[in-house]
C-alpha cells in the first residue's frame, strides 16, 4: 500500500467512509438506507483500491452487515527481557526471517494478558506472566510498513518469564528465537514492531511507570 501524503488521505478516507458504513449498517432498519451504506461501503473498498498494494476482495453486503460497530482491531506485543536487559525475539516465517516481538491479535473472548502469553508461548516456546502496560499506541501514528487498510491499537506489555528460554525452539510461525541487546537490533519486522517501541518496552522494563498513550 503507497505512502504519499495523497494516497495516505485516500486511504484514511476510505478506512472512514467504511467504518461509518460498517456502524450503520449495525443500527439501520431502512430497506433504502440499507441500501445506500452498503453502496459507500462498496465505494470505501473502490477508493482503498486506488491504494492498496496488492487485490483486495470483492465488497461483500453480509460481511459488512455482520461486522458490527466498527472499533479499532487490537494487537497485543510481549516484552520479555532476561537479566542483562536483553530482549527476546522471534524470527517470523512470513516475514522474509525478519525478528519481531511476540505477539499478534487479541482474541475474542480474550484479555490482553491472556493474548500476549498465549503468544508468547506460541511463537517463543516460553511461559511467561504479563506484569506491565507500557504502551498502548496508534499504529497510525508510526511509521510502520505497510499501512493497513484497518485502524489497529497496539499494546505492549513487559512480560515475565516464568522459565528459561530454549534456544532451539522454532514453531509453525516462527524458525527462530534468541535473546538481543537493544542497542544492536537484527532486521526487524517493521510491519509488527519498531526500534522505538522496542527501547519504549526496555525503558518500562527497568524503571514501571505509567503506559504511554497515544
Amino acid at each position: 500500500m503507497t505512502t504519499s501524503p495523497d494516497s495516505d488521505r485516500i486511504r484514511r478516507t476510505a478506512m472512514e467512509l467504511t467504518a461509518l458504513s460498517e456502524s450503520a449498517l449495525a443500527y439501520c432498519t431502512d430497506a433504502f438506507d440499507i441500501e445506500r451504506f452498503h453502496r459507500i461501503g462498496a465505494l470505501a473498498r473502490d477508493l482503498m483500491r486506488v491504494v492498496a498494494s496488492e487485490d483486495l476482495p470483492d465488497y461483500e453486503p453480509h460481511v459488512a452487515a455482520a461486522a458490527g460497530y466498527a472499533t479499532p482491531k487490537l494487537d497485543v506485543r510481549g516484552g520479555v527481557f532476561d537479566p542483562q536487559g536483553r530482549v527476546l525475539l522471534v524470527r517470523e516465517r512470513a516475514d522474509g526471517d525478519r525478528w519481531t516481538l511476540p505477539g499478534g491479535w487479541c482474541d475474542v473472548l480474550e484479555s490482553p494478558r491472556s493474548a500476549v502469553e498465549r503468544e508468547v508461548l506460541e511463537e517463543a516456546g516460553l511461559r511467561v506472566r504479563a506484569v506491565h502496560l507500557a504502551g498502548v499506541l496508534d499504529r497510525h501514528h508510526w511509521p510502520h510498513v505497510p499501512v493497513h487498510d484497518r485502524h489497529i491499537y497496539k499494546l505492549f506489555l513487559v512480560c515475565e518469564p516464568l522459565a528459561d528460554l530454549d534456544t532451539g525452539f522454532s514453531s509453525d510461525e516462527t524458525s527462530a528465537v534468541g535473546w538481543f541487546d537493544v542497542t544492536g537490533l537484527p532486521e526487524l519486522s517493521v510491519a509488527r514492531v519498531l526500534p522505538g517501541q522496542i527501547a519504549l518496552l526496555h525503558a518500562h522494563w527497568k524503571d514501571p511507570g505509567p503506559a504511554h498513550v497515544d
